[in-house]
């Protein structure tokens, strides 16, 4: 099989430098070349996670010398698949213009800025007869795995509630880390971090995107594909983020026929503070993921139970190895980078900001035609 010709199309997400570093390190790939999308207004930092500090750091690590167009790359270069990392809120064009190509996509999540958007994406994806996946950095992490696989095995009982939190003190903020780099962000001014798509709300920034769409893919991935979410529950607000317009602590609660699920988001706490997974509450005890990435079950009365064995899939490893994996032998992706995942995941994210801003309870959208 010839080698699956990759490109990269934007910078302004961080996780930019651990997908370089995925597609790199597989066998299977070739990375042609990059191209960013210019912000809709100019940053005034280039520190550390940055999109300046992402080109900078990916042209001098794999010798490729930026394209100023992605459009002409696109032409030039002919790639197989473009991995996008632009803002949320561009994300159908990019795609658009992929799909005109015949070039597939794979998306950082989320999906898109909206739901009306992500379904914009999907029809694209369909007239032009083009693969697309989503990438979700927690999909590749095999303790998540083995939690669902102890909640599938019922075991426990049947799920009543499911609860995630997460967060950190912003992408851009104190003591941020991301993978791909080893180094914390540096020290910036508000102003700086105003500067950048991620403190605005038209571009997709603030916590519900960046971090309560974890809790609306928790949410569903835990749960059936007939067991669909009905209404929302939403609050949100900026405590501590006075340059941004949008929230920095958000949150949301999804009722189901038979359960509800329960999801935080925060830019104003260190990561480390927090879970590191989600918590399956069950009619005969919980799951749960230890501080140490272990996961733990105990019954009802307290007492803690043995897991049954479970053997991670070798495919499960990052979206690079995924994608390769699947095209070599012919298989399809994993339900949870697939679109149709996606867009009832966006749906959930959609009635989220929508119940936030009425202060009421909104209904989930589940009809996609």
């Amino acid at each position: 099989m010839k080698k699956i010709k990759a490109v990269i199309i934007g910078f302004a997400h961080m996780h930019v430098n651990e997908i370089a570093q995925y597609i790199s390190e597989q066998p299977d790939f070739e990375l042609l070349g990059f191209a960013d999308v210019p912000p809709e207004a100019p940053e005034i930092t280039a520190a550390r996670y940055t999109r300046a500090w992402n080109i900078k750091n990916n042209s001098e690590k794999y010798h490729i010398t930026p394209h100023t167009n992605f459009i002409k790359m696109l032409d030039e270069l002919k790639p197989d698949i473009a991995f996008i990392l632009c803002e949320n809120n561009i994300k159908p064009w990019i795609v658009l213009e992929c799909a005109k190509r015949g070039v597939n996509v794979s998306i950082e999540k989320p999906m898109a800025i909206t739901l009306e958007k992500a379904l914009e994406i999907k029809n694209t994806v369909e007239k032009y007869n083009i693969e697309a996946i989503v990438n979700w950095p927690v999909i590749w992490r095999p303790y998540i795995h083995k939690q669902l696989a102890v909640l599938e095995s019922g075991i426990l009982g049947s799920l009543v509630k499911s609860f995630y939190i997460n967060g950190h003190t912003g992408p851009l903020g104190k003591g941020a880390k991301h993978r791909g780099v080893t180094e914390k962000a540096q020290e910036m001014t508000d102003d700086e971090r105003a500067s950048t798509w991620w403190y605005k709300k038209n571009t997709g920034g603030g916590a519900f995107l960046d971090i309560g769409c974890y809790g609306c893919f928790f949410s569903t991935w835990a749960r059936k594909d007939d067991d669909f979410p009905l209404f929302v529950s939403a609050s949100a607000g900026n405590y501590n983020t006075p340059y941004m317009d949008a929230p920095d602590n958000v949150a949301g609660i999804i009722e189901y026929k038979n359960s509800f699920g329960v999801y935080e988001g925060t830019w104003t706490v260190p990561q480390a503070s927090l879970p590191s997974g989600p918590i399956y509450n069950c009619t005969e005890g919980v799951i749960y993921c230890t501080s140490n990435k272990e996961i733990k079950a105990m019954n009802i009365y307290g007492d803690e139970i043995k897991l049954p064995e479970y053997e991670i899939p070798e495919h499960i490893l990052n979206i690079a190895d995924h994608y390769a994996y699947c095209k070599c032998n012919n298989l399809p992706f994993i339900k949870t980078v697939t679109l149709d995942y996606n867009i009832r995941v966006m749906a959930l994210l959609d009635a989220s900001i929508k119940s936030a801003e009425s202060g009421k309870k909104e209904q989930v959208c589940n009809d996609f035609r």
